[in-house]
């Protein structure tokens, strides 16, 4: 046998072996568990809750070898025999406070609870929080995770777990000053 047929003969058994070759992918519920072989050989996709950042996974549709089966929430990869594509790659989960607007006293209000924020590894901890002054046209967030957003001018961010609750004493300074504003003018 020359040494061309040996080569063609090995590219051949490699070729053979890749197409019969189960892929793995996370099934179930959990997207952090082992990858395990799928039962149809011919499968060639992963599919997995679609996870958006700070919010969390999609309700309703659970990590599986093949396709999505349902039309939202849902993603899909191309599997390999060595390790599950659909595998999630969660961090720690975070906390930050949201903010309400309050119609009476005209400011945002911090909830007296956090909420859990959902991040991926490799995203940083980040909570926003309505600026003093701010109203409902230039802070639109619903919840303290994440970044600010272009839109939203009278955000600030900061990045640390519950780090988005002003101090209930600079609350109180910032309503006052208008009023502090107003007495030092009528004095003087």
């Amino acid at each position: 046998v020359s040494t061309q047929s040996t080569g063609y003969l090995i590219v051949l058994a490699v070729c053979i072996y890749s197409a019969s070759a189960k892929i793995k992918c996370v099934q179930g519920t959990n997207g952090t568990a082992a990858a395990t072989d799928c039962a149809d050989a011919k499968e060639t996709l992963c599919s997995s809750p679609k996870f958006t950042e700070f919010t969390g996974e999609a309700a309703g549709v659970k990590y599986a070898c093949g396709k999505c089966t349902v039309e939202t929430g849902c993603q899909q990869c191309t599997g390999a025999a060595d390790k599950g594509c659909n595998a999630l790659a969660a961090g720690a989960d975070f906390s930050c406070y949201t903010y309400t607007y309050n119609t009476t006293s005209k400011s945002f209000v911090a909830a007296a609870k956090a909420t859990t924020c959902k991040r991926l590894k490799d995203t940083a901890i980040v909570c926003n929080m309505p600026k003093a002054g701010a109203s409902t046209t230039n802070y639109t967030l619903k919840t303290g995770c994440g970044n600010c957003t272009k839109a939203d001018t009278a955000c600030e961010a900061c990045g640390k777990d519950s780090c988005n609750k002003a101090s209930d004493a600079i609350r109180v300074v910032v309503m006052l000053a208008p009023l502090l504003a107003v007495l030092f003018n009528l004095m003087y």
